[in-house]
């Protein structure tokens, strides 16, 4: 088993990890894969933790996609917890095996599910399984408009209109669109004739 270390890093810390779910993880990929927009969308907290696994021998080859620093530990796997689901995207060579292991010690009472990594003792999430939409960037061709601060309030009332219970509010919209991932953000508004809003 290829030795890993798992290095927690901050929001001002993410772009490494944006860099690396980009090299990872096409626009088709496959569900139950973290893509940058997932972070991205952790990322609307301030306090938010990520998680990134490194080949520990400081051997492995970076990718200068990855590694702008020219860092000699290569990443392996990048991962959050999502209230009690472990959810990680791992390189396409990686040693699942070392990192699930590594992963184990994220175990606590309450966390119990993962998803993308085959953790001992832990149950895949068929509850919620994430489904991958296409996050690269593409014109606009509808009379959907890109959604900038002006329409942030409406962007914010339309979640929270579609999903029960909410707490999404302006000050995570801001927290996110700052963000080191808040480039790529993608969000969209379609005014209606009437000038009301659908997302």
């Amino acid at each position: 088993m290829a030795p890993v270390l798992r290095r927690t890093l901050s929001p001002v810390e993410a772009p490494r990890v944006l860099r690396a779910l980009n090299v990872w993880t096409p626009a088709d990929a496959p569900a139950g894969s973290l893509h940058p927009g997932d972070v991205g969308w952790l990322l609307r907290h301030a306090d938010a933790t990520v998680h990134l696994w490194v080949d520990a021998r400081g051997d492995g080859r970076t990718d200068p996609r990855i590694d702008t620093r020219h860092d000699s530990a290569a990443p392996v796997a990048v991962g959050f917890l999502d209230g009690r689901v472990l959810r990680v995207t791992a390189a396409p060579d990686a040693d699942l095996g070392a990192v699930a292991a590594d992963a184990a010690e994220l175990l606590a009472p309450g966390i119990d599910r993962s998803d993308g990594l085959p953790v001992p003792g832990w149950q895949p999430d068929l509850e919620e399984p994430w489904l991958v939409l296409s996050w690269t960037p593409k014109p606009v061709t509808t009379r959907a408009e890109p959604v900038g601060a002006p329409d942030a309030a409406d962007r914010v009332l339309i979640h929270r209109s579609a999903f029960t219970g909410s707490k999404f509010a302006l000050k995570h919209w801001e927290t996110m669109r700052a963000s080191p991932a808040g480039h790529l953000v993608v969000e969209t508004l379609v005014r209606t004739p009437d000038a009301r809003c659908s997302g």
